[in-house]
């Protein structure tokens, strides 16, 4: 359970208490401006946070572990003086009449409700309150947040982690179900050809039973897209361990994955063997717990040896760390390939990060602006010859080298070498410079 002792505590229990009254009565009016003055619903969120407790939140810090910041040392909010807050900040989540304008509002109403669920949920969890999470999951399911595979994994490994196993059990049981709803009920399963290499022989670099790690090649989508019939690295997971030997937490199509690698992008991937692997992986990627590294080739090089690209993402924080591991350098063209540490999980964040510090992935045509178009326009044949083998944008050098996480009280990494062909296209890019 939470701590209710606190330095940061600037006022009261009975204070703050008090204080609650008259902030509600002002929060309904605050919240429905337009964008809440200035600010979105989570933001908005934040700030009434920031009032009650006296903490702001920091610029890289994740919103469920300031919630959980706020919540050790403001004992007087609770899970449902939370979930007030956040029904009132999203916003109408309904919509009252057939306007398409009302219709997206309540939609992304329903979205930052969401987002600010998982958050709450997992702020509980991080403090060992089952209770915080069982009550923030119920109200925020009633007004209008419908759960998800991080809500119901959140709640699962809440509960197992404090000995509540047969509740974790049903969790899991009444997520199946409900996560199953609006899939494609009855499809059946095509037999698909394995063509690539690395799927006819998946590469398994870890299994114990409960979490699997296996190698992704470039070019495979990590599950089957909606409609597509390519082969995905969920067919070969398939056929090496079994229907029954994979998570179907998140449904038939994404069986065991737990997070995913961009089509283009090669190395490490994480499976869940079984649901309850899944809930556990799943809180843990959510709560930042997973540790992942990854190697990239990209145009023209780094100023310095190491740095860090800390650059808001989609006007969330995110924080990428690197080290140039070698410099290609020609008359002709300059290179450099870099081991790359994100700190937060945005979408594209290692491409756009590097993007930003003037040294795009090569072969990457999406984040590249002013200067960086014209980073070896007249590329050496080893590099040009590469990227022939598919259209532009479809071919580019990122390889997740190597993961960590924690299971059973031990923390396991798990690496995987680079793809033949990139090392291949690394060893001629040296005698290309020398």
């Amino acid at each position: 359970m939470r701590s209710l002792a606190s330095p940061h505590v600037h006022q009261s229990h009975r204070a703050k208490t008090r204080a609650l009254k008259p902030f509600r009565t002002t929060l309904r009016a605050l919240s429905r401006t337009e964008n809440g003055a200035g600010h979105d619903a989570v933001d908005a969120f934040c700030s009434h946070l920031e009032a009650l407790s006296s903490l702001s939140r920091d610029f890289d810090e994740e919103l469920d572990a300031y919630i959980a910041r706020v919540l050790t040392s403001a004992p007087a909010i609770t899970a449902d003086v939370l979930c007030d807050l956040a029904i009132e900040c999203a916003g109408p989540t309904e919509a009252r009449s057939a306007d398409r304008e009302e219709a997206r509002r309540c939609a992304n109403a329903r979205g930052d409700l969401a987002s600010m669920a998982n958050a709450t949920t997992s702020a509980f969890h991080r403090l060992g309150d089952v209770d915080g999470c069982e009550i923030t999951v119920r109200r925020m399911r009633v007004a209008g947040a419908a759960p998800d595979v991080v809500t119901f994994g959140l709640l699962a490994s809440a509960m197992r982690r404090a000995g509540r196993v047969e509740a974790s059990i049903r969790a899991l049981d009444e997520a199946s179900i409900e996560l199953k709803r609006g899939t494609r009920p009855g499809r059946k399963k095509k037999r698909v050809k394995m063509e690539h290499p690395d799927l006819v022989n998946l590469r398994v670099l870890y299994d114990d039973g409960s979490i699997a790690a296996v190698f992704k090649p470039a070019g495979v989508l990590t599950h089957p897209a909606e409609g597509g019939a390519a082969t995905s690295l969920m067919d070969a997971a398939l056929a090496r361990f079994g229907d029954t030997g994979l998570s179907d937490l998140n449904g038939s199509d994404k069986r065991g994955i737990v997070s995913r690698l961009d089509k283009p992008t090669s190395g490490v991937i994480l499976l869940a063997r079984h649901n309850a692997a899944h809930a556990k992986l799943v809180t843990d990627f959510y709560q930042r717990r997973v540790s992942k590294t990854y190697i990239v080739l990209v145009d023209g090089a780094p100023t310095d040896e190491r740095g860090t690209v800390t650059a808001p993402i989609d006007d969330r924080p995110a924080t990428s760390e690197y080290k140039v591991l070698e410099r290609f350098n020609s008359a002709s063209c300059s290179y450099a390939l870099v081991r790359v540490k994100p700190k937060s999980g945005r979408k594209h964040q290692i491409r756009r990060h590097m993007a930003m510090i003037g040294c795009p992935l090569v072969g990457d045509t999406v984040y590249r602006k002013g200067r960086a178009k014209t980073l070896n326009a007249k590329p050496p044949a080893c590099v040009a010859e590469v990227l022939s083998h598919g259209k532009p944008g479809t071919i580019f050098f990122l390889h997740a080298c190597e993961v960590e996480f924690e299971t059973d009280g031990k923390i396991i990494t798990v690496e995987a070498p680079l793809a033949a062909e990139f090392e291949t296209l690394v060893d001629r890019l040296k005698k290309v410079a020398k």
